[in-house]
């Protein structure tokens, strides 16, 4: 590359100007990162809440296991 330009590279130095933009693009990363995490906020807020995992407590008619082996077929569903 700096054959092409002609540059003795014991000249060539770094400036202020590469300093600047890459200052310049960690601010930029900086913002998209704080505007990413806005929009998963926004994200969060319009998906329903997960339904609470069932007790122990709760009648056995009210399981998908419960209600199938009670007619008469077996549970296809993994068991615990």
């Amino acid at each position: 590359m700096l054959a092409l330009l002609d540059l003795d590279p014991n000249i060539v130095k770094p400036g202020w100007t590469p300093l600047l933009i890459t200052v310049a693009m960690g601010a930029v990363m900086v913002l998209l990162f704080i505007s990413l995490r806005r929009q998963f906020r926004k994200i969060d807020k319009n998906f329903p809440m997960p339904e609470a995992p069932q007790s122990a407590g709760t009648p056995a008619a009210s399981t998908p296991a419960a209600t199938s082996s009670a007619a008469g077929t077996e549970a296809t569903g993994p068991k615990a």
